[in-house]
């Protein structure tokens, strides 16, 4: 073999080992076993998996008309009161309402019962990343929720592929960690799809969807 040869053929293999690379580095993962979905979903419900109540405007004011429209937060905040993690007192609010108001009409003073958290309440305080629909987009913000558990992963019992290339769908039951007092009945009864998800431990299955981004699986919105 001549040294024109040899150069040619180590020419050669560089050019093929440089093409096959750059084909690695393109060409989309493969669909994860288990494992690797398990470690995907256990890192993402570290940072997403605390379980609110979508209670992240305080204080919370009801009114004589509130109380008649009987809303959630009419049946849900003396259970909260009498769990301790709020309080109640008389105060007066700044409302558009009662008959014949409209948007365009200037608001009024109204008595309303005002809940404000208690030191116990604020200890349950999470903070959570949220979805926010605008005419411009859609957009992610983080606010501070009353949160009841922190779900954590139990088992991956499926691995499907997603929509989108690159991406995978993972099934999954969770361990559920309660706050103390999310066991009580008059709570559970108040709040029925905590008392859904807390009960659900090991036996529900819930689904996430992931997209591969920078070399790592991510949480790319919940899937169907």
């Amino acid at each position: 073999m001549t040294k024109d040869t040899m150069k040619t053929m180590l020419l050669s293999l560089a050019l093929a080992s440089g093409a096959n690379l750059a084909g690695a580095a393109a060409e989309a993962p493969a669909l994860p076993d288990r494992a690797a979905a398990a470690e995907a979903v256990r890192h993402y419900l570290a940072d997403h998996g605390d379980f609110c109540l979508g209670k992240s405007d305080w204080p919370v004011d009801i009114s004589a008309l509130d109380e008649r429209a009987h809303g959630r937060d009419v049946v849900q905040m003396p259970v909260l009161e009498a769990l301790g993690l709020v309080r109640s007192s008389a105060a007066t609010a700044m409302r558009v309402e009662g008959p014949g108001a409209d948007e365009g009409a200037p608001p009024v003073a109204v008595a309303v019962k005002r809940y404000e958290l208690t030191p116990r309440g604020e200890e349950f305080m999470r903070d959570r990343e949220v979805v926010v629909a605008r005419a411009e987009g859609d957009r992610r913000v983080r606010v501070r929720d009353l949160c009841a558990a922190h779900l954590a992963l139990a088992e991956v019992v499926a691995v499907t592929p997603g929509d989108a290339p690159r991406s995978f769908v993972a099934t999954y039951t969770y361990d559920a960690q309660p706050a103390p007092w999310a066991g009580a009945t008059d709570f559970q009864r108040a709040f029925p799809m905590a008392a859904r998800v807390i009960g659900g431990a090991r036996r529900m299955q819930l689904k996430q969807a992931f997209a591969w981004v920078d070399g790592a699986w991510r949480p790319s919105g919940l899937a169907n």
